[in-house]
């Protein structure tokens, strides 16, 4: 793996898998590191890095509303 940005922005999904699925299959990123216990990964794309995480409730901090 190449070096860490300083900043890198984490999204929470719904579900894991088909969020991978689409950031590797669709948008060609690839897995830099993965905890599949915690349902995590941190994925890049060239330069660009990205964290995402299935909701847990952990980091809730409102009501999630669809604008």
């Amino acid at each position: 793996m190449h070096k860490l940005n300083a900043l890198i922005p984490e999204l929470s999904v719904s579900n894991i898998e088909r969020s991978l699925e689409f950031y590797l299959d669709i948008l060609t990123f690839k897995i830099e590191y993965q905890r599949p216990e915690n349902k995590f990964a941190l994925l890049s794309l060239g330069d660009c890095q990205i964290m995402i995480e299935e909701v847990n409730g952990h980091w809730e901090t409102g009501e999630s509303l669809i604008p």
